[in-house]
């Protein structure tokens, strides 16, 4: 078997474990929806720390802004995010402009 052939079915075989979205200039972005979960958790879980420790958020993390170039902002924000909704992110903001808006973490108090 040539070494072309075998680069191609373990190109494929790694594609088939990776999710894709559609980029504004239409190529594809592959990732690894494991991968995307870890990274977008823990962009929430700093988040939090930096507003509780009252210090500046970091910024997001590349798959996040990967999404903001995205053709459909809202399909690549729902692949990407898997059903969960851990976002320290105005999803609006994102979906519809393509802009980081940080949202609220803490929980409001009903009087």
């Amino acid at each position: 078997m040539a070494l072309r052939d075998r680069f191609r079915r373990l190109e494929k075989a790694t594609r088939d474990k990776l999710m894709h979205f559609e980029l504004q200039d239409g190529r594809r972005y592959y990732f690894n929806p494991q991968e995307a979960h870890t990274t977008t958790f823990r962009f929430f879980s700093d988040s939090m720390k930096a507003d509780w420790k009252r210090n500046p958020r970091p910024d997001p993390p590349e798959l996040l802004k990967v999404v903001a170039g995205a053709k459909d902002r809202g399909e690549a924000l729902s692949r990407v995010m898997g059903g969960f909704s851990h976002l320290p992110l105005d999803r609006e903001a994102l979906v519809e402009r393509g802009e980081f808006m940080p949202r609220s973490l803490v929980a409001e108090q009903r009087q």
